[in-house]
């Protein structure tokens, strides 16, 4: 009876937490709509920080969940937009009912449409099996041991990069395998394994991308806005130079935090290298249903692969993909089991997201911030080494108001180079510095929103925010130790830092 009461005070505590939170939230957003418009900064602008802030605010405390939290989302978007100035600061409002397509403008995006369809892939092939063969393939290759396994996953991911174009492809590809090899340890995902295992699924393909040209959309949109601005062409194999080792110390660092941060249940798959056999041979030969989703997969990452060739936007590939999955006599599944599989919060919580952050830089949010990060804090008068340290800092916390790392990065580079370059400062290693804001907006992983990646391998309902965190923020730690380290030591020697 004790143990009942006391279940219920600690929900009670728990319950009032979260609605102090709320309030608290919901009280931070009225200041900021109440109070007079900066300088530079409409009307609408401001009431969209507003939100911003409260919206961010929840997705890190948790106080609401998360498909809560889109919806919410969404309604303070429209009534943000629809009672402002349709133009400027003055004039009529825009209305509601103009406001409701911009304030759905997230679902209309290829990012939004890639999660989606990636999502519903991970949800197809995991109803047939495959993962399981592929998972206890990677088993026999590298061992089982259990740090062994997530090593395994790491060196897959840094294969992926090179063939497969997108790091939302990736993170769709790793999934279902991670969560087979999870299966095959017999635990559930929610365990200790089987976090640590989704956490990587989640963070590698963006650690992995940027230290490829072509392994993240970001990177080639970073290279134009440098050569835009004067500075000199980073060819392929200049990005790979300059940013690939980088990438490999720093899945070595988080190949160390993952195996300490979490308790393993296992030090080895019970059964050790007999049980992998003995598995792989109680599967049998591959079922019609494995064939189909191994040969729908072959053809998503040869078109994913080549389209350079062919020109088909990654995320609608994925759709096709989809569409093969589902397709009565080719498919795997039909639209009715997806439908009961796939994270429809994840879904409609990166699409809300993605509507946010582009009403932020339409309204002048995100360049009135940028603005005064930037250029009004005095950042100018700073050494060199000083100026990029805190130009890192204003990217982490900037980092967490979008949901795309290419939103982002489109939003904040053009500002940074702009402001750089008005130095006039011949000693300033500008490709260096845009090089590293590349580096902390892809690698930083602290809550499962900022990272399509992240959401696809949360959608798979094994880690909480909270397990994000835990292990994102010292992983940020590392990563802002081994800039600097690279700053001093790597960099100058490559001459990508003087």
């Amino acid at each position: 009876m004790s143990t009942l009461v006391h279940a219920g005070s600690t929900t009670t505590e728990v319950s009032a937490r979260k609605l102090l939170t709320i309030l608290i939230g919901l009280a931070i957003m009225a200041a900021i709509v109440m109070a007079p418009s900066p300088a530079g900064l409409s009307l609408v602008g401001q009431r969209v920080i507003a939100v911003m802030v409260f919206v961010v605010l929840m997705w890190i405390t948790e106080a609401i969940p998360y498909g809560v939290s889109a919806v919410a989302l969404v309604l303070l978007l429209i009534l943000a937009l629809g009672f402002s100035p349709a133009a400027n600061d003055v004039g009529p409002i825009l209305g509601t009912a103009k406001a409701i397509p911009l304030a759905l403008s997230g679902f209309s995006n290829g990012g939004w449409l890639f999660v989606a369809a990636g999502l519903a892939m991970a949800a197809a092939i995991t109803s047939t099996g495959l993962e399981k063969r592929v998972a206890y393939l990677i088993l026999k290759l590298v061992g089982a041991r259990t740090h062994a396994i997530m090593l395994g996953i790491i060196l897959t991911a840094f294969a992926l990069t090179f063939f497969i174009p997108s790091v939302i492809a990736r993170a769709a590809t790793l999934v279902p395998i991670v969560i087979g090899l999870t299966e095959a340890f017999g635990l559930p995902r929610s365990s200790q394994i089987g976090k640590a295992m989704l956490l990587l699924a989640g963070i590698l393909p963006s650690v992995t991308g940027v230290g490829v040209l072509t392994g993240a959309a970001p990177n080639p949109v970073m290279v134009n806005f440098l050569t835009a601005a004067g500075q000199i062409q980073v060819s392929y194999v200049d990005w790979l130079v300059y940013l690939f080792p980088f990438t490999v110390v720093f899945s070595g660092g988080l190949y160390v935090l993952v195996t300490r941060l979490f308790k393993f249940e296992f030090a080895e798959l019970p059964g050790g290298s007999d049980y992998v056999s003995a598995r792989i041979a109680e599967l049998g030969p591959m079922s019609s249903l494995e064939k189909r989703a191994s040969a729908i997969m072959v053809v998503t990452i040869l078109l994913w692969a080549t389209d350079k060739v062919h020109h088909v936007e990654a995320s609608a590939v994925s759709v096709f993909c989809v569409l093969l999955l589902v397709l009565p006599g080719v498919g795997v599944t039909t639209c009715n089991d997806l439908y009961k599989r796939i994270d429809w919060n994840s879904i409609l919580l990166f699409g809300a997201g993605i509507s946010m952050a582009e009403m932020l830089s339409k309204t002048g949010g995100a360049a009135w911030l940028s603005k005064v990060a930037f250029v009004e804090s005095g950042m100018g008068n700073l050494s060199v080494t000083a100026l990029a340290i805190m130009i890192f800092v204003v990217v982490f916390f900037v980092r967490f108001c979008f949901t795309s790392i290419t939103s982002c990065l489109t939003a904040i580079t053009p500002a940074i180079i702009g402001f750089l370059v008005s130095l006039h400062d011949p000693a300033l290693p500008i490709v260096g510095i845009v090089l590293g804001v590349a580096l902390i907006a892809q690698c930083l992983s602290i809550i499962p929103v900022t990272s399509a990646p992240a959401m696809i391998a949360y959608g798979a309902g094994g880690f909480t925010t909270r397990d994000m965190m835990r292990l994102g923020l010292p992983l940020a730690a590392i990563m802002y130790g081994l800039i600097v380290l690279f700053m001093f030591s790597y960099w100058p020697f490559v001459g990508l830092w003087t």
